[in-house]
C-alpha cells in the first residue's frame, strides 16, 4: 500500500508580508490521518490550509492511482518498490517541463517532497496566488500515525524563493543514525 498525505498551504499576493507568513509557519508539515482510510492500493490525504479559512484545515481522502495524479505525481513499480515522479505543474514558477523522479520506497519507508509554487489565474482573472505543499508519503499500511514523530527515508526540497533570489535544492536519501 502507498499513503500519501499532501498539506497544501495557500495564500494571495497581497498576504506575502511577515504577519501572513507567521501564520503559514504554523501551519503542522505532518498530521495524523483519519482513523477511517480506504483499503486501497493508493491512498491520498490531501489538505488545504488556505488564508481565505484563516489557514483552517480542509480535509479529503482519495484512493486509487488518479488520485496521486490529481497531485501532480505519477506512480510506477520498481524492483519491489514504487517510484514517484512528479508528474505535470500548471504553475507559472517553477515552471515544470518533463516529469521528474522525486524518489523510490521499498516497503516499509517513507518520504517527504517539499514545494512551492506561483499561479496566476486565467485572462479574465489574472490573479496571482502561492502555493507551499509537503507531501509525505509512506510504502506501508494506512496508520493514523504513520507519519507522524518519523525521519523520512527519502527527501525531495524542490522549493524556490518565489519573491525572487535562490533557494537551495535538496534530494536524496537521509542519513539514518
Amino acid at each position: 500500500m502507498l499513503v500519501i498525505q499532501r498539506i497544501r498551504v495557500t495564500w494571495r499576493a497581497d498576504e506575502r508580508g511577515a504577519a501572513h507568513a507567521d501564520l503559514r509557519r504554523q501551519v503542522p508539515k505532518v498530521l495524523p490521518l483519519p482513523e477511517e482510510m480506504p483499503d486501497d492500493a493508493v491512498v491520498v490525504h490531501d489538505v488545504v490550509a488556505s488564508s481565505l479559512d484563516g489557514y483552517r484545515f480542509s480535509e479529503r481522502v482519495r484512493s486509487g492511482d488518479r488520485a496521486a495524479y490529481a497531485l501532480s505525481l505519477d506512480l510506477s513499480s520498481a524492483d519491489g518498490g514504487v517510484t514517484v515522479h512528479l508528474a505535470h505543474s500548471s504553475a507559472v514558477y517553477p515552471r515544470s517541463g518533463a516529469p521528474r523522479r522525486l524518489f523510490t520506497l521499498s516497503p516499509g519507508e517513507t518520504a517527504l517532497y517539499l514545494a512551492n509554487f506561483r499561479f496566476r489565474g486565467c485572462q479574465c482573472s489574472a490573479s496571482w496566488w502561492y502555493e507551499d505543499w509537503t507531501i509525505n508519503v509512506a510504502h506501508a499500511a494506512a496508520r493514523s500515525d504513520v507519519f507522524l514523530g518519523r525521519t523520512p527515508h527519502h527527501l525531495a526540497d524542490h522549493r524556490v524563493n518565489l519573491y525572487g533570489g535562490h533557494h537551495p535544492k535538496r534530494t536524496g536519501s537521509v542519513r539514518r543514525r
